[in-house]
This record gives C-alpha cells, structure tokens and sequence, in this order.
C-alpha cells in the first residue's frame, strides 16, 4: 500500500494537478490552494505507515522536528484564528512536513524496492515534461485543474517575452522542480539502463528549463553538475593538472555568455529590480506585521515611486508578507532546519550545490508553493537522505 500511494502522489503530482480552494480566478487560484489529490495520497501513506510500518529508533532531530512543527502549526493557528482566517496554507504545509518525517522515521520508507520506486519517479518526471515541451509548442503556457474545471493557459500575444509554467503557477516554480529532478537524475546516475538515457533524461529537463525562459534556473542547475563533479574528485590524492585550467576558463566563458544574455533583459546593477521590491516588501511587512492573509496579490506595494507590485518575489519574504511575522519566521527557520540537517546527511558537494541552487530560485521570486513542498521534501530526501539498496547494479531504466 505505502507504494501504491507514494506512485499515486507522483502521478498526481506529475500529470493531474487537481486541487480545491475558495477561488477560481486564474491570478488567485494557485496561491490559495485548500487540498490537493497528491496531498490525499500522502495522507493515505502516513496512514498506512502509522498503522503498519516499522519505526525508526529514537532521532534528536525528529525530536526537534516534531517540536518545531508543533511550534509552527499553534503559531499558525493562532493567526489564522485572530487575523487571517485562510488554513488552507498551514494545512498544506503541515501535510508535506509531516510527509518528510514519515520518510526519515520509518524504515523502507519508499517501499521494499525504493530504488524501483525512484526510478517509476524520474521516468514520470521525463514523460511529464515531454508532455510539457509538446504543450508549449501547440502554444500554451499552463495546464491546472482547480474545483472540477480544467484550464489550458496561453501567454498574451503581447507578453514581453516567452515562458513556459507547465501545472506550476510560474516560471520559477518550475525551474525549480526541473533543477529538482535534474538533482535527482544526478544522484541516481547508476540506476539508469546506460549513458544515452540518462543524457537525454538530462536533455529534456534542460530544454524544458529553457523555455521556462528562468536564467536563475539555469545558475541553479550548473551549481548541481559543479556539485557533482567535484564529489567525484579524490581529494587526497589529488594533484593540480594543466588542463584544469582550460575547464575553468570553460565554466568562466559559459557564466560569460549566460550573463551576458542576461544582462540584455535584465538589469544586473538592481537584480532586475529585486533589491527595489525587497525594500519595498520589507516596509509593507512592518507596516502589517499580521499579515495580508485573503488579501494577497490585491494589495500593491510601492517598489519605487512610479512602480507598484502585489508580492514581495520571494519565498520568505512573502511568508511574512501573507501569514505574518511569527508564522514566517517560523516557516524561515523550519526550512533552514530542514536544509541543514539534509546536507548533513548527505555529506556531498551534489547536496550543497542543490540547497544553494534552491536558495538562489527561492530568494528570487515566489518560487514554492504549499501545493508543491510535497515534492521539494520528497527530491531533498531522495537526493540527501535516502540510502540506496544493496544490488543497485540490477535496478535499470527499465525497472
């Protein structure tokens, strides 16, 4: 059964993003989402392993966890009850937290063949995103299904420029999820039947990158394959070579050129224009320290004095602009917990270069979703947590 949920939790994460909430209008629907089909099959996964599964030993840090979590969700509570009235995001994310304890506290947490199982996930992944580029070349930029109706998004005609958002609410959300499944191609290079798959499993992640049109995601990505690569040097033995010198100037002219486009379509000096919306968040965020709550993405803020934006275009700034100054700080230092521990695990450069890569994208724009930290923990578990099985050699492409 547990394996049974977790294929239904990447199904309906992948390829049918139902979801419910109080609105259907397609600025507002995804940033207030009440339940989600994946959540459901999560729900159905922590039932089953509360009932049935084998626990863990006793773990400091599942112990800190736990207290933390409760600490957020009373928090939460509290504001929601005072001020805010909106639990759908408390409720959300309290789901997906939980799904991550429930990965690290039980054994076989992904089932008796996990590596199966994380192979079922990547040929998902690859599949969902070739339905992706398909779908941007028959003109379309979003797929959602919210409250029983489907709808199939088209960029203006006058856009400013071209971008891709696939079942997420924008462009840097699913550079995210991309630089996530390429985190995790990365780490499970082995369980791949041989070179060619995983080569253009890593082809289709990047060219659906690119029609993202997310710059930031490309950075994030090369900071996994740097990752990667420096894991695969012996360091003690290790001996400075002549020809390093021309992979470094390999890597300086590709940031070269990658900045250099950037620097046509953005102002660099500004992060184009980040550091005016921060400042202008930072105010807005003192001036209503409880929180916009239902009134986000209708409230606007002064950036500069002619220019006004309805989010602060960023992860953690927008935690304390929509559910308050206690709830964001407690969502900030849960996630920062989470990363630390998780790179702990991992103990490798490929984990590292993935957290700062997430950091960059969640620093950048409001990049993650409650609907989707389901997934994020699931790719952080996967990629710094979770142990292979002995005999990965047998598990293939195929699987």
């Amino acid at each position: 059964m547990k394996t049974i949920s977790l294929k239904l939790f990447i199904i309906f994460s992948l390829f049918f993003p139902a979801f419910y909430g109080p609105f259907n209008e397609d600025y507002k629907m995804e940033y207030y989402v009440m339940f989600t089909a994946a959540y459901g099959a999560l729900l159905l996964y922590m039932v089953w392993q509360l009932f049935c599964g084998q626990r863990k030993g006793r773990d400091k840090f599942r112990i800190v966890y736990v207290s933390g979590l409760l600490i957020y969700n009373l928090v939460s509570l509290y504001m929601n009850l005072q001020y805010l009235h909106w639990y759908g995001e408390q409720i959300n994310n309290t789901i997906a937290f939980l799904f991550l304890l429930f990965l690290c506290g039980y054994e076989d947490s992904l089932g008796e063949q996990g590596d199966r199982l994380i192979m079922f996930f990547l040929r998902c992944a690859v599949l969902s995103n070739i339905l992706s580029i398909i779908y941007f070349f028959m003109g379309y930029t979003s797929y959602l299904i919210c409250n029983n109706h489907f709808y199939f998004n088209r960029l203006a005609e006058d856009f400013y420029e071209s971008r891709h958002y696939w079942i997420y609410s924008h462009k840097s959300d699913y550079a995210l999820m991309l630089t996530a499944f390429m985190a995790v191609a990365v780490r499970f290079r082995d369980g791949f039947r041989n070179i060619y798959t995983w080569c253009f499993s890593l082809f289709v992640f990047l060219f659906a990158l690119f029609l993202t049109h997310s710059w930031t995601g490309f950075g994030a990505a090369v900071l996994i394959f740097i990752g990667a690569c420096l894991d695969k040097i012996d360091w003690r033995r290790f001996r400075f070579r002549k020809i390093y010198w021309l992979w470094a100037g390999a890597v300086f002219a590709g940031g070269g050129v990658l900045l250099k486009a950037l620097a046509g379509e953005r102002d660099l000096l500004s992060m184009g224009g980040r550091l005016d919306i921060w400042n202008g968040a930072l105010k807005e965020i003192l001036k209503k320290p409880t929180g916009w709550g239902y009134w986000f993405t209708e409230v606007l803020f002064p950036a500069t004095p002619d220019w006004q934006v309805n989010n602060a275009h960023n992860v953690f700034l927008n935690a304390l602009l929509r559910f308050s100054v206690p709830v964001g700080i407690c969502f900030i230092l849960f996630l920062l917990m989470i990363m630390v521990y998780s790179v702990y695990k991992s103990r490798t450069l490929l984990a590292a270069g993935m957290w700062i890569g997430f950091l960059v994208l969640l620093n950048m724009d409001y990049s993650l979703l409650n609907y989707e930290m389901g997934m994020f923990l699931f790719v952080v578990y996967l990629v710094c947590i979770y142990k292979p099985e002995r005999g990965r050699q047998n598990i293939t492409w195929n699987g």
